[in-house]
């Protein structure tokens, strides 16, 4: 598993299941992809174990999971549908 890369943190807002976070341009500035035309950020937000000392309770990292680029096996003339 890769190491995660941490982009910002975030904190609860009272007692709403919102959470505000910040995020660091020069952390993401290389992971935004490409697709039909338009561009986008993958992230994960999680929850921390513990508040930190600046009372942040959550963590961003980058998503960077990617499926396995497994080829589909070529079929030829001789293959058979049944």
């Amino acid at each position: 598993m890769n190491e995660k890369k941490y982009v910002g943190s975030g904190k609860k807002v009272g007692n709403y299941d919102l959470v505000n976070f910040t995020i660091s341009e020069d952390k993401t500035k290389d992971a935004w992809i490409e697709y039909n035309g338009r561009r986008f950020l993958k992230m994960t937000i999680g929850k921390k174990k513990e508040v930190d000392q600046y009372g942040k309770t959550h963590s961003i990292w980058l998503d960077e999971w990617k499926p396995d680029e497994k080829s589909e096996p070529q079929k030829t003339e001789t293959d058979l549908p049944f």
